[in-house]
């Protein structure tokens, strides 16, 4: 209460009333921040940690890979070939992400939005409870969709993709939007990803790759490591079953390398972010008010 040189309310409560309100918390954003017990398992926060990702087995059955199959064949005439200027690499012979120089990497997009039930399995990734724990304890409570998730698709031969994100930028700032740090005991990523993989992916077969640690690096990755023209050994490609998830920080260097496999491969990317920040930068006309809000409004 404040203090008699300010004057106390005449209907002030004593603290010894049974009216008196409760003592106030330490912090009144604790039970927002953290109203969850941690979900991950020790091991997995030492190696998400220790490594910029963790591999979540057995997050969907043969059932639910049946639906997402089913769905992407039903849209198959929305599916995109990167062809042309579209491509993702030079495709040179000596450009060790080319592929065999002619099949680009196919595109899917929109599926939140199909019709059901087709939508349905799509959806699910968003709140599915084998994963919410990771998103409770990486982002955070109130985590939100950042932008527009892609379907992701090589055919045999496919070219790859050069490696991005990090946590440094070209002039050797901190990149903030991607950032990864760890603060009181906690892991917090400003960008966190999920590879849902609808395929079987085995050693060498290529696909996603990612280079151990580099969430934690203090210097910018160098344009030939990211065309993998040198250090390949660093690029580290998971061995993973379809329906397994792959959970990483985007402030991990990672990419995709061209498609060894015998048959296509399909992932599905989705970005997550903190309830208080967005990495996309879409926007809407008007922040996607009713025009009759703004009539008459200047400014």
């Amino acid at each position: 209460w404040p203090s008699a040189a300010l004057g106390t309310p005449r209907d002030a409560v004593p603290s010894s009333s049974p009216r008196a309100l409760p003592p106030r918390r330490a912090c009144h954003d604790a039970a927002a921040l953290h109203p969850f017990k941690d979900g991950m398992s020790d091991a997995d926060k030492f190696l998400f940690d220790t490594n910029g990702f963790v591999v979540v087995p057995d997050v969907f059955g043969a059932e639910d890979l049946k639906r997402f199959h089913d769905a992407i064949d039903a849209h198959a005439d929305a599916i995109h070939e990167r062809k042309g200027q579209l491509r993702l690499t030079r495709g040179g012979k000596d450009d060790p992400l080319r592929g065999d120089g002619v099949t680009g990497r196919k595109d899917l997009a929109g599926f939140l939005g199909w019709e059901a039930p087709h939508r349905e399995p799509f959806r699910e990734v968003l709140c599915h409870p084998k994963l919410v724990p990771y998103l409770h304890d990486l982002v955070g409570p109130g985590y939100r969709l950042d932008h527009n998730p892609l379907c992701i698709l090589q055919d045999p031969g496919a070219e790859g993709f050069e490696f991005h994100g990090g946590s440094t930028l070209d002039d050797g700032s901190w990149n903030h939007p991607l950032g990864y740090d760890f603060k009181h005991g906690k892991m917090r990523c400003n960008l966190l990803a999920f590879a849902v993989h609808l395929t079987d992916v085995n050693e060498g077969d290529g696909g996603f790759a990612i280079v151990r640690g580099s969430h934690k690096s203090n210097f910018t990755c160098p344009k030939e490591m990211r065309r993998l023209e040198t250090a390949t050994e660093h690029a580290y490609q998971p061995k993973i079953k379809a329906g397994s998830v792959v959970v990483f920080t985007e402030a991990t260097t990672h990419g995709t390398l061209p498609w060894r496999g015998s048959s296509q491969r399909r992932n599905l990317i989705y970005r997550f972010s903190p309830a208080t920040s967005a990495y996309g930068r879409g926007f809407v006309e008007n922040g996607g008010g009713a025009p009759s809000f703004f009539r008459g409004r200047s400014g």
